[in-house]
C-alpha cells in the first residue's frame, strides 16, 4: 500500500462534517486543539513512512543514509509545490535512539551550503551552513535527547529534541556547468555511525576512536502505515510518534492538558473508553481542528503590494501551534529565515491575481535588489486549481532569474526591469524576459543568507505592474 502525503492529507481534511455534536463540548474543544497540535507530527510521520517504509516508493531510503537529488527541479518535478530550482538537495531520516550519527561536510570554499536538522515537531533546531560554519565546517555529532557523554575532540555536539530527525541539505548551483562537480561534492558529504567513522579514520589517519565490544544493531524502518481514512488516526499515530522520544516539559504539559481524551505517548488509543456521544464529539473536534488548519493555510500572510511575507518565527514556532500546523500543510520542512527568506507574489500592485493572460513588469530600483550575503533568485510557477504551483515548459527553459543570470540588461541609472509575460518581448528586453504560463501564476523571491533588512521586514519587494495591454 502506498500513501502519498497528498493522499493522507486528503483523507484527514476532506471528511464530511458531521452534524454538530451537542455532547461533551469540552471533549470537542480538546479534540480540536489536539488535532492542531498533532497535525505537524502526523505530517512528519507520514513523510518519514513514505520515504523509508513504503515499498511502492522507488526512492525508498535507509535510515541514517542520504538520498541525493543530483538534478535541478524543472517542469517534471511534481513531488512538492513550488520546488526549489536553485540548489541540489539531499535528504536523510535519522534515528538516534541507539547511537549518535556524525555529519561530515568537506571543505567547500565560498560555496553556499546548508544542512538543516528538523525535529518531529518541525522545528529547525540546528543548521550547519556557510553562514554559521564558513567553508570548513567541523564534524557534527548528532545525538538524541537521552544521550549522555562527551563528543570526541574537534567535533561539534548537536543535541536533537527527538530521536527522529529530518536532515535536509542544499548546495547552491549558480551555473548549470557546475552540476557535475557539485553532484560529486554531494557524495563527499557523509553520514556515519561511530563505527563507520572509526573505520574511515583508521584508513585515513591511523587514529582510533574509543572501542566498544559490540555495535548496536542497524536501525530498521518498520513503522506502521498511517491510516488516513480513519478519522481518529491523527490522535493514534500522533501518540505513537510521540512515544519514540523523551518529551520536553512544555510538551508533557501540553499532552497532560489533553488528559480527558486519554492520550498517552507510546500507548494505543482506546476509543472503547468513550460513549457514542463522546466519540462523536471527539470526531467533530478533530474535523474542526483540521478545518482551522486549512483556513489558516489559505489566510493571507502579511501582504504588501501583492507580496506575502512570512512571520519571523517561521521554522521555530514556539507555542504558535496553528501557524506550525498551517506551515506543515503547505510547506513541510521550510527553512528558517536566517538561512533563506521566501517572499511569495500572487497579485499585482492593484491587488489583482497574477495570470499569464496579461503582461507585467517588475522593476528593482538602483541599489534596490534583494539584500543578501549569498544569492537571490526570482522563480515563476504555474498555479494549479488545488493551490499547488510548479515549473512549466517555456521556449527558453527559463524558470527563474537570478543575480547570476547571464546578459541581464540594466537601465542607465542601474535599475533592473524584468518582463513577465507569455510572449517574448522585443529588442533588448528579451534578455530580461521571465516567461509566464497561460493561466494563473505565482512568483517566489528566494533570498539566501538574507541581510537584516530582509529579516527585520524593512526591505519590501517592488510591486508587479500590469501593462494596459496583454
Amino acid at each position: 500500500m502506498r500513501i502519498g502525503r497528498r493522499t493522507a492529507l486528503t483523507g484527514l481534511i476532506a471528511t464530511p462534517a458531521l452534524a454538530q455534536a451537542q455532547d461533551s463540548p469540552s471533549l470537542r474543544e480538546l479534540a480540536r486543539r489536539a488535532a492542531i497540535y498533532l497535525f505537524p507530527i502526523y505530517e512528519m510521520y507520514c513523510a518519514r513512512w513514505q520515504a523509508t517504509v513504503d515499498e511502492a516508493n522507488p526512492a525508498r531510503q535507509k535510515l541514517n543514509r542520504f538520498r541525493h537529488v543530483t538534478t535541478l527541479a524543472d517542469p517534471r518535478t511534481r513531488t512538492v509545490s513550488m520546488p526549489n530550482g536553485d540548489t541540489l538537495q539531499s535528504f536523510a531520516w535519522l534515528d538516534l535512539s541507539n547511537e549518535p550519527v556524525f555529519l561530515i561536510v568537506p571543505p567547500v570554499g565560498d560555496l553556499y551550503y546548508s544542512y538543516a536538522f528538523l525535529d518531529l515537531f518541525t522545528d529547525t533546531f540546528a543548521t550547519v551552513s556557510h553562514r554559521l560554519n564558513g567553508g570548513r565546517p567541523p564534524p557534527q555529532m548528532i545525538v538524541g535527547p537521552s544521550w549522555k557523554g562527551d563528543p570526541p575532540g574537534e567535533v561539534a555536539l548537536v543535541r536533537a529534541p527527538t530521536n527522529s530527525v529530518w536532515l535536509r541539505g542544499r548546495l547552491l548551483v549558480s551555473d548549470s556547468g557546475e552540476l557535475d562537480r557539485l553532484a560529486i561534492l554531494q557524495t563527499r558529504v557523509l553520514l556515519e555511525t561511530p563505527d563507520m567513522r572509526n573505520e574511515r579514520r583508521i584508513l585515513e589517519t591511523r587514529e582510533l576512536m574509543r572501542q566498544r565490544t559490540q555495535a548496536p544493531p542497524e536501525p530498521t524502518a518498520d513503522w506502521p502505515a498511517p491510516q488516513p481514512a480513519d478519522p481518529f488516526d491523527i490522535l493514534a499515530t500522533g501518540m505513537r510518534a510521540l512515544g519514540e522520544s523523551l518529551l520536553s516539559d512544555r510538551d508533557r504539559n501540553q499532552i497532560q492538558a489533553f488528559a480527558p481524551l486519554k492520550l498517552a505517548p507510546g500507548r494505543k488509543l482506546d476509543l472503547r473508553a468513550f460513549s457514542d456521544g463522546e466519540r462523536r464529539a471527539i470526531r467533530v473536534g478533530i474535523e474542526q481542528g483540521l478545518a482551522d488548519i486549512r483556513a489558516a493555510a489559505t489566510r493571507p500572510a502579511r501582504t504588501v503590494d501583492g507580496w506575502s511575507y512570512a512571520e519571523a518565527h517561521l521554522g521555530n514556532f514556539g507555542d504558535d501551534h496553528l501557524y506550525r500546523a498551517a506551515t506543515a500543510l503547505t510547506n513541510l520542512g521550510v527553512s528558517e529565515p536566517a538561512e533563506l527568506v521566501s517572499i511569495v507574489g500572487s497579485a499585482d500592485a492593484a491587488g489583482r491575481p497574477l495570470a499569464g493572460g496579461h503582461s507585467y513588469t517588475l522593476t528593482f530600483p538602483a541599489n534596490g535588489l534583494p539584500p543578501v550575503r549569498a544569492f537571490w533568485s526570482l522563480a515563476i510557477y504555474e498555479r494549479m486549481a488545488d493551490g499547488r504551483a510548479f515549473f512549466f515548459d517555456n521556449p527558453i527553459a527559463r524558470y527563474a532569474i537570478s543575480e547570476n543570470t547571464a546578459g541581464l540588461v540594466h537601465a542607465a541609472d542601474g535599475a533592473l526591469t524584468l518582463y513577465i509575460q507569455r510572449q517574448p518581448p522585443a529588442g533588448h528586453r528579451m534578455a530580461n524576459w521571465l516567461p509566464a504560463p497561460a493561466g494563473p501564476l505565482r512568483l517566489v523571491l528566494r533570498a539566501y543568507e538574507p541581510d537584516a533588512a530582509l529579516l527585520e521586514g524593512r526591505y519590501r519587494m517592488p510591486p508587479v505592474l500590469r501593462n494596459s495591454s496583454p
